[in-house]
């Protein structure tokens, strides 16, 4: 399909390209801008599989036009500029260097990394950083459940959210997973309290005496009931509970022993080219 669409291109490009300078058989130029030429050669891979005729022609029409718009650019930047204001290659090449050592950086991360992080190290970093963890919000573990008010469930619903038992839980998961509108039950993981309440028909002004002062939530709106169970909860400039933590903990970790092979990687080699008098200070 797709030789077919870049077939039917080609066609085209050489029939308007004819009786145009820099015609080639086998390759014609499709657009000039001053002394440069787009040549069909220059699209045979723009074109993805797949792609509709329609759809070829505009991608390759949009193509086109980019190219012809960014030639013109390019030679008035190229006549406009001095010769020192056009010289790139201390640019260029510091560029490419940096990209050099870069990828080769990565690559020894991804050969020499060690990945497996225990839980131990973890929790060593968590409590000798604790003032790093500081919660900037209110943070709930809770059951939340949305259900029709006439729903036949209701009573057993209300009854198993309000318990912790881990029987109850799972009846609750249950009848929820078949009546409930909606619901989650967020006892290992935390969320904020905003959060929480954005699919709460209230508003609560003090989250903090709120959160001190309530534990079940049932609230009726638009014939549906609201039921909230918090389960713990975490005010904000009090410390952020460890779980909430752990995946980003296990991040700092990894990068501070990314950036330490790469520091043994350059001292070595750096300590390697002095032991062999491959460099000198003048």
């Amino acid at each position: 399909m797709k030789k077919i669409i870049f077939s039917f291109l080609f066609l085209i490009f050489v029939i308007g390209s004819c009786n145009k300078p820099g015609f080639n058989k086998s390759d014609p130029a499709i657009a000039r801008v001053y002394d440069s030429y787009l040549y069909v050669s220059d699209i045979a891979v723009l074109v993805p599989d797949g792609t509709s005729p329609a759809d070829s022609i505009e991608l390759v029409k949009s193509y086109v036009d980019n190219w012809i718009k960014n030639q013109v650019l390019l030679y008035q930047a190229e006549k406009n500029l001095t010769v020192e204001q056009k010289n790139f290659s201390r640019q260029l090449s510091d560029y490419r260097n940096s990209l050099i050592i870069y990828r080769y950086e990565t690559e020894l991360i991804n050969q020499n990394l060690d990945t497996l992080i225990k839980d131990q190290e973890i929790e060593e970093y968590y409590y000798k950083n604790l003032k790093n963890f500081q919660l900037k919000d209110n943070i709930v573990q809770a059951v939340y459940v949305k259900i029709s008010s006439d729903s036949p469930k209701l009573r057993k619903i209300i009854q198993y959210a309000q318990t912790d038992r881990q029987r109850d839980r799972d009846s609750l998961e249950f009848n929820c997973s078949l009546y409930a509108e909606d619901y989650q039950i967020i006892d290992e993981s935390w969320i904020t309290f905003n959060d929480l309440i954005e699919r709460l028909p209230m508003e609560v002004y003090n989250q903090e005496s709120y959160l001190r002062n309530n534990s079940f939530i049932q609230l009726n709106e638009d014939s549906y009931t609201y039921l909230v169970n918090i389960l713990d909860y975490r005010l904000s400039e009090s410390i952020s509970p460890l779980s909430q933590e752990y995946e980003n903990i296990r991040s700092i970790i990894l990068n501070m022993r990314k950036k330490l092979l790469i520091k043994q990687m350059q001292q070595k080699i750096y300590n390697e080219a002095a032991n062999n008098k491959e460099f000198e200070h003048y």
